[in-house]
């Protein structure tokens, strides 16, 4: 908060309280009254003055938590055409979300395809991809950026709940193997050999990328999953920092932080052989029915993509700015991952074997002939209308393009 004493929030805060874009901020702003104080250049927002127009306008303001709240305003946004973008902060790379929020091209992209269109666009910042998947499934999330186990989770829930058919649409961040998700263990911990973490305590989130190679790396060395401690990444995190937690499997930025304040150590990248992949999903027949509001979404997917390629530095600052995190180290960590929406074979084939490795690993969450969903055409509509050239086939074969990058 700006000042605790004039009960004052800044604007980040206050878009964060409604979960809004900037763009949806100004517009509320303008033609709902919405209740600001300028200071200079400094946009301020009394609080108490915030929760009572919340309360006025409650109707199409979310005040609850993230996916609850999404549900809660369920009925009453899909008469009003809102749409409810789901991602999540947290993890680097799904930061492409994250970043549309702030700078608002969703919204933009939304008025050039449907100009007039009404209705708002929610984001819920939620706190890991399988809570998304639960709001996509009540259908209170249109659209979500998550990894690649809920990806492939979502594949095989889809057998499960036939109203909910879960389509890939873009990839988002892709790390190759070994990087941008890693065994780290405290410092101070000596590790000779691999097999020596079965006897550490470990923690990670439960039914995410992280948990899922952790869960594997274990069964390798004779160790069991069931001594897997399930928390959310910043307790982890915190845990290791403050010598609480001996070991547990961290993203990017978390990685990036440890090791920035030399407070634990990366092991063992070299057995992890997956790459690691992030991507955008969406139910397929809202999609079919939601054409130009996809392509819209994809086409500032795109160009976010091409903002964190060509000027990681800024990228860092809105990102620093956003988790209170220094701006170089965010900048560092956008420069490691690759921003590629691509789809590619392997890409696809990367998907489809981590389901097949979870149907015997977790033990019946996974469901052996859910084959991954995907359709290229929306993206390709996208760079089409974007102009940007477009890939010789909806799949790219091979590795990983080096020029031709989306």
């Amino acid at each position: 908060m700006v000042d605790k004493r004039l009960n004052l929030l800044s604007i980040h805060e206050a878009m964060d309280m409604l979960g809004v874009s900037r763009s949806t901020f100004d517009r509320w702003r303008k033609q709902k009254r919405l209740p600001f104080t300028k200071l200079g250049k400094e946009i301020l927002i009394d609080k108490l003055e915030l929760e009572s127009w919340i309360k006025h306008h409650s109707s199409g303001i979310p005040q609850q938590s993230p996916i609850d709240l999404a549900a809660s305003q369920h009925g009453a946004s899909q008469q009003q055409g809102t749409i409810t973008i789901g991602y999540q902060s947290g993890y680097a790379h799904v930061w492409t979300s994250a970043l549309m929020k702030e700078l608002g091209w969703f919204e933009e992209e939304l008025e050039r395809m449907l100009p007039g269109r009404k209705g708002d666009v929610r984001w819920v910042d939620a706190a890991n991809g399988p809570e998304l998947l639960k709001g996509m499934i009540g259908g209170h999330v249109q659209i979500a950026s998550m990894g690649d186990y809920p990806i492939a989770l979502s594949s095989s829930l889809a057998q499960l709940f036939p109203s909910f058919q879960s389509i890939l649409l873009a990839f988002d961040g892709k790390s190759a193997r070994g990087n941008g998700i890693s065994l780290v263990v405290r410092k101070g911990i000596h590790i000779r050999e691999v097999t020596d973490i079965s006897k550490l305590k470990m923690r990670t989130v439960a039914q995410s990328s992280p948990g899922y190679r952790l869960s594997k790396l274990l069964s390798a060395v004779g160790g069991s999953p069931n001594q897997i401690v399930h928390q959310n990444m910043d307790a982890t995190m915190a845990g290791i920092v403050h010598k609480q937690v001996e070991c547990g499997m961290l993203v990017e930025p978390y990685l990036s932080i440890v090791q920035y304040h030399g407070t634990g150590q990366v092991l063992f990248q070299e057995e992890l052989v997956e790459d690691y992949l992030a991507g955008v999903i969406a139910e397929e027949s809202w999609v079919r029915e939601n054409r130009e509001v996809v392509v819209a979404y994809l086409k500032a997917h795109l160009r976010v993509h091409q903002f964190l390629r060509s000027e990681p530095a800024q990228a860092g600052k809105i990102i620093g700015r956003m988790k209170g995190i220094p701006a170089d180290l965010m900048g560092r960590v956008v420069k490691k991952i690759r921003w590629d929406s691509a789809l590619y074979k392997k890409d696809i084939r990367t998907l489809n074997l981590l389901k097949q490795e979870n149907a015997w690993l977790e033990g019946g969450f996974f469901i052996h002939d859910a084959a991954i969903k995907y359709d290229a055409g929306f993206l390709e509509e996208a760079m089409q209308a974007l102009r940007l050239p477009l890939p010789d086939t909806g799949l790219l074969a091979g590795e990983w393009e080096q020029e031709q990058v989306y």
